[in-house]
């Protein structure tokens, strides 16, 4: 009887515990359950949150259509489409190492010329989206303040700090993706950095309009570059340097420049770009005196509320005396063509793309000495660790052709006109964004001064061959 009784209590605390057992794993399961469906729930908000900001795979999400539902509160996570644009600026930059060497051996006219030098150029880029049809641009820049055709500052003036101008700022505003219009201090609307037209580091302050349909895209640009605010020039001034009558009103020097470019296809492998424009100039003569020792402060020196230690260089256009700003050519009206053929890669290769260009521009203010021509061929790309690039060009600008503060003043070394150049140039790349590039410049004179005419040029063509080497390596973030 003890051991019945015994037994049957032995079962009934079994049972208990085993009940026990059940009752938690219930428990267990319904919190299972409901874990289950809360990350069922979040993977479904999850997907709609990747379907309005146009994340993940396409083809794993479900066909974008609609179908009515009852009605119900609004989800909050489709909101997200119609958010502003991220808040904050993208930064970017750029830094270029450089060893500069020009020699040119003296003659009893010519003054020699031995400038070795190490430089550097540090930019810092800073943009934004103002809103959805309005952005902005900004940059600092190193380089000299009396300086306006480079970046570059040179290893000089002891351990002294260097000086960070504000290169670029402007904003553009782009109601459509074929039309855009900028203003401010910023590059020039047919600016192509192929030392041509304009330096690279040329900046100008103004406006420039864009407007593209279909293959042709037509182009507008109004700049200022000197204004003088004086409403009666005084005698003895120095803008009478300029040609400048004495109590007359200093009219402003500005620049307009239209054109339009045409695109077109050859085939898969082969496009080819047409472009035609033409330079006005007002008051040219007021650029030229930013470069007379005794002209920089009453151009520049106002325009920047300070005084620069010396002229600005860009010598080189012909002038009516040996101590004039009053250039040679009556006006500077510039009309250039220019054509341009692309080809994705040699035999079939990505890493060999070709580009072929010639440019030809002729000052139709002027009768003589008045034409520029350019060619230029490079092939590779600076792409990929290993990449090579080879480039050759020959320019040849006449003494009356383009304004020489102006253009570039590597090309044309000391000068920017009344030149003949060859140009060689390989760039390896060591690493994505990191090239190893070597240049050479062999510089010739076109023109001696012709007292008898009343033209006169910094240089003649009895100065000896000048050679410039420029080896750098260049840092893009």
């Amino acid at each position: 009887m003890l051991k019945s009784t015994s037994a049957a209590l032995a079962m009934l605390v079994w049972s208990g515990v085993c009940w026990g057992h059940v009752d938690e794993l219930e428990k267990l399961n319904s919190v299972v359950e409901r874990q289950q469906q809360e990350i069922e729930e979040l993977k479904a908000q999850l997907g709609r949150i990747e379907r309005a900001l146009g994340l993940g795979a396409p083809a794993m999400l479900q066909p974008a259509t609609y179908s009515p539902q009852a009605p119900q509160p609004a989800p909050v996570a489709p909101a997200a489409t119609t958010a502003p644009a991220p808040a904050g600026f993208r930064l970017s930059g750029d830094f270029r190492f450089r060893l500069d060497a020009g020699i040119r051996g003296a003659t009893p006219t010519t003054p020699g010329l031995q400038n070795i030098r190490g430089r550097y150029r540090l930019r810092l880029n800073a943009d934004r989206d103002v809103a959805s049809d309005l952005s902005f641009h900004g940059q600092l820049s190193t380089g000299a303040v009396n300086n306006g055709i480079t970046f570059d500052q040179d290893f000089a003036g002891g351990v002294t700090r260097h000086p960070f101008f504000i290169s670029e700022a402007y904003v553009d505003y782009h109601p459509g993706p074929n039309f855009s219009i900028r203003g401010g201090k910023l590059d020039e609307v047919y600016a192509d950095n192929l030392r041509f037209l304009w330096d690279d580091d040329v900046r100008f302050n103004g406006f420039n309009e864009r407007w593209r349909t279909g293959h042709v895209e037509f182009r507008g640009g109004q700049y200022l570059f000197i204004n003088p605010n004086v409403f009666s020039v005084p005698d003895g001034s120095p803008l009478t340097l300029a040609g400048l009558q004495p109590r007359t009103i200093a009219r402003a020097s500005q620049m307009f420049h239209q054109g339009l470019t045409v695109d077109g296809r050859i085939n898969d492998r082969w496009r080819h770009q047409v472009t035609t424009d033409i330079q006005l100039y007002r008051n040219p003569n007021l650029l030229a005196l930013t470069s007379h020792a005794n002209g920089f402060g009453a151009t520049v020196a106002p325009g920047i509320g300070l005084m620069p230690s010396g002229p600005a260089p860009g010598t080189g256009n012909a002038t009516r005396g040996p101590n004039s700003a009053v250039l040679f050519a009556p006006h500077y009206q510039v009309a250039r063509a220019v054509y341009r053929l692309d080809a994705t890669g040699l035999g079939g290769n990505p890493r060999l793309p070709v580009t072929w260009v010639v440019q030809t521009a002729r000052n139709v203010g002027t009768s003589q000495l008045r034409d520029a021509l350019l060619t230029s061929l490079s092939i590779g790309r600076n792409t990929q660790a290993g990449d090579l690039r080879g480039q050759y060009m020959f320019a040849i600008k006449d003494a009356n052709s383009l304004i020489s503060q102006l253009t570039d003043d590597d090309l044309g070394t000391g000068l920017g006109v009344n030149i003949a150049t060859h140009h060689f140039r390989v760039d390896y790349t060591l690493r994505p964004n990191i090239q190893l590039q070597n240049l050479l410049f062999l510089q010739t004179e076109r023109r001696n001064s012709n007292p008898a005419a009343s033209f006169f040029v910094p240089l003649g063509r009895d100065a000896p061959r000048t050679w410039r080497y420029l080896g750098q390596i260049a840092i893009s973030f």
